[in-house]
């Protein structure tokens, strides 16, 4: 579906505007039996609801961005794909493919170059995620939903090294050059594909193999080896936001 097409055909639609008596999802079963005239219809009546779901996701008006134009194409996508045996709400469901298609956006365009401690990610048993992502913190929403993703996998990829966040966030190296130096043996480890899948499959640093490329002691990469750890996964992963923790001390390190 190319987006212009339909701002051209329509403009801008009042915000008054009534939602269809039509059941969405009757009116999908219409435009399938060859009713292909009902696409236009559905995407007409819910503009608004495309365009405030857009809006809220970035955290402002969203009409004449991308991401309003990446909500159209999803909501064409959901009308495609919509399945009543398996969904009974079509717009909850268009919802949600606006929701994925827009945070896919976030992950493949933007780049986040803060520095995060690994407090940040520390939520208290049972506490609400998204609460505590929303306080004092000006990220769009759907930035905020992909962080909230981004801590479920890390917390799970740290428990099968039996390692928590609450425990990096008291042994994480205070000293930029100590930190700078775990980024660059993480990444010596992530970029080698043998001693990473050693690492997954034994759930340990390859100690051996560390001494022998960086000649440390013993006793200062056991002191690091939970936050080594923690970086490899890091680096190892897509998860773009918490990569952001340690983009700013990598740089001029020489460690990509």
């Amino acid at each position: 579906m190319h987006t212009d097409k339909y701002r051209r055909r329509w403009g801008k639609i009042s915000t008054n505007i009534e939602v269809a008596v039509e059941n969405p999802e009757e009116l999908i079963e219409r435009l399938r039996n060859g009713e292909s005239e009902l696409r236009d219809r559905l995407i007409n009546t819910y503009w608004n609801f495309i365009l405030i779901t857009a809006s809220k996701l970035i955290g402002k008006n969203a009409d004449s961005t991308d991401e309003f134009s990446i909500a159209l194409e999803a909501f064409n996508e959901a009308i495609d794909s919509f399945d009543c045996s398996k969904n009974k709400s079509f717009i909850n469901f268009a919802g949600l493919v606006i929701n994925r298609r827009v945070i896919d956006h976030f992950r493949k365009k933007r780049r986040f170059d803060s520095e995060y401690p690994f407090s940040y990610f520390v939520t208290e048993e049972n506490a609400d995620m998204t609460e505590m992502l929303s306080a004092d913190t000006p990220a769009p929403i759907a930035e905020k939903y992909e962080i909230q993703e981004e801590i479920m996998e890390f917390k799970s990829a740290l428990s099968d090294f039996g390692i928590s966040i609450e425990a990096l966030v008291n042994i994480a190296p205070k000293h930029t050059d100590t930190r700078a130096l775990c980024a660059e043996i993480a990444s010596m480890l992530a970029k080698n594909e043998e001693l990473a899948k050693k690492m997954y499959s034994e759930k340990k640093l390859p100690i051996a193999s560390i001494l022998g490329s960086f000649g440390l002691s013993r006793k200062t990469i056991e002191k690091n080896r939970k936050y080594i750890v923690a970086l490899f996964i890091i680096m190892r992963s897509d998860m773009e936001i918490i990569k952001g923790y340690i983009n700013s001390y990598r740089k001029g390190t020489g460690v990509q």
